[in-house]
């Protein structure tokens, strides 16, 4: 187990340093050839498309216990139920979502909801179908990368994340060197994806013998267990995705317009991936966690343990960094023009520090499925935070929404996930400060 997470955090870290570099690399390129305001429309777009992952609905995460549970028995039967069944209900819904997605282009005019120039309000509607339909296409498909997950192959799928961020970035390159504009740039990004997810289906067929997707695998119990205990998931999933973060660029592009969408959406950017550093290592960690809940708390509460020490140290060392280089690197990365400012800058270092510290307390909860009280409270958090945003976006322009989202996060939800995460596992006060306060910084 301790080589298979190994393992699977070099490999994450690997593939999150990838797509930090294609970053780096793309980010620029986007400015240059498409400008802020079409780069500031395909944020738009991907914010907008991005909320068609609600119809998830936590499904991927009971899937993940399911077929876990199903693996530590060695029910190989039992995971190609599960995956057909996981594939078919996701399927479902994505034909339900198509419908939908037909009679609202139909009568609702697309091109009259953004604010942009008279040129791109006639790519609007194509571009926004063209990237729904590869995320619908997508959708049944994410069932096969999280089953390979959940046979603590954590690295394996990695790998072959990466080969799709590869595969994207060539895609992306190509379309922005030839100028193939928007359109071209949908199609190459959705199609990148699929191809990724694709491959590991065809992994896992030669790993488990006799996996298919037949509609016969499909199980209606196994349906029951996987919708029951997905909606305090879904919940996190929903109001983090939707209000919480992905909120942003649409508060931008309606009250401010489009082309200072940019600006915010690099820093966040930003913050994405210097906060997931820490994410990855608590990610590679969910299946211990939950099969030690089950059966080991004092190693569920050392996991824990080590997870907040790697954790708060990562966060202390990202916070003393970014606060005195972070704003040369950025204006160097993308130019000052598309630099956010100092203000707004250094909130999100530290949104980062704090998100840092709290990766591990979500893992906990996610993973032993004491997650209800946290999912309420991320409910109220978002309907804080869009408040907040709304009425601070026209006094302090972008500033305000990261005040808000700053505010919000830590009024309302982070001392409870420290504070659940820590009886959940059995840490007291005093082993916190001891051996995780005083031992990062030491």
């Amino acid at each position: 187990m301790l080589k298979r997470l190994i393992a699977g955090t070099l490999a994450t870290y690997l593939n999150t340093g990838i797509s930090i570099l294609s970053n780096l690399i793309l980010v620029p390129m986007y400015l240059n050839y498409l400008g802020k305001e079409q780069y500031g429309l395909w944020l738009v777009v991907l914010s907008l498309v991005s909320y068609f992952g609600f119809l998830n609905l936590g499904i991927t995460q009971s899937v993940a216990n399911l077929v876990a549970g199903a693996n530590a028995k060695n029910n190989l039967s039992g995971i190609r139920s599960i995956v057909a069944t996981g594939f078919w209900l996701f399927a479902a819904l994505a034909f339900i979502a198509a419908l939908f997605l037909a009679g609202l282009f139909k009568f609702i005019p697309m091109d009259n909801l953004i604010k942009v120039s008279g040129g791109l309000k006639e790519v609007i509607a194509s571009l926004l179908i063209i990237s729904s339909l590869f995320f619908l296409l997508k959708l049944p498909l994410t069932v096969f990368r999280v089953a390979l997950r959940s046979l603590n192959l954590i690295y394996k799928e990695q790998l072959f994340v990466i080969l799709g961020t590869v595969i994207q970035f060539l895609g992306v390159l190509l379309v922005l060197v030839f100028k193939i504009g928007l359109i071209g740039l949908a199609v190459v990004y959705g199609s990148a994806e699929i191809i990724a997810s694709l491959i590991i289906f065809m992994y896992l067929v030669r790993l488990i013998p006799g996996l298919s997707l037949s509609i016969k695998l499909m199980d209606k119990a196994l349906v029951k267990k996987l919708i029951k205990p997905s909606l305090y998931f879904f919940l996190l999933q929903f109001v983090g995705a939707s209000l919480i973060w992905g909120a942003d660029n649409i508060i931008i592009a309606v009250t401010l317009g489009v082309s200072q969408v940019a600006p915010y959406a690099i820093a966040f950017r930003f913050f994405m991936m210097c906060s997931g550093v820490a994410g990855v290592i608590t990610a590679n960690m969910l299946p211990a966690i939950s099969a030690s809940y089950e059966s080991d708390k004092e190693k569920l509460s050392l996991i824990y343990l080590n997870a907040l020490k790697v954790c708060f140290a990562i966060g202390i060392l990202s916070f003393i960094l970014l606060m005195n280089i972070g704003p040369a690197l950025l204006i160097k990365w993308v130019g000052v023009n598309n630099y956010v400012g100092d203000s707004t800058f250094y909130l999100f270092v530290w949104l980062i520090f704090i998100q840092a510290i709290l990766f591990p307390a979500d893992a906990i909860l996610m993973a032993t499925g004491q997650h209800s009280g946290y999912a309420k409270l991320v409910v109220l958090e978002g309907l804080i935070k869009i408040t907040l945003s709304l009425c601070w976006v026209h006094s302090w322009g972008i500033l305000g929404i990261i005040t808000a989202t700053l505010i919000s996060r830590l009024c309302i939800t982070s001392w409870y996930m420290f504070y659940k995460a820590a009886k959940v596992t059995g840490l007291n006060r005093e082993t916190f400060i001891k051996w995780v306060i005083y031992g990062s910084l030491r």
